[in-house]
């Protein structure tokens, strides 16, 4: 199965960074044998935003089928209001 990842911080003068969430979803596709075909990341963007150019590049790539599954650390990383999400 073809997947990609998203992952999105909100700001980056604390410190956080998406590599600890995306290392541990590489570990996820590894045990499974899923292939991710690429990795989307939001730096600093806020999630209620609602365009965010990596997740509009994800949106669009996902109406090409370059892949067949999303996989996030946390489903708020991905869609704050759960109406972006729908």
């Amino acid at each position: 199965m073809k997947v990609t990842l998203y992952a999105r911080v909100s700001t980056t003068d604390k410190g956080q960074g998406p590599e600890m969430r995306l290392r541990e979803l590489r570990e996820y596709c590894e045990r499974r044998k899923l292939e991710i075909v690429r990795e989307y990341v939001d730096n600093a963007i806020s999630g209620s935003k609602e365009s965010r150019p990596e997740l509009n590049r994800l949106m669009a790539d996902a109406n090409r089928l370059k892949f067949d599954a999303v996989l996030v650390w946390n489903l708020d990383r991905f869609a704050r209001p759960k109406s972006h999400l729908l």
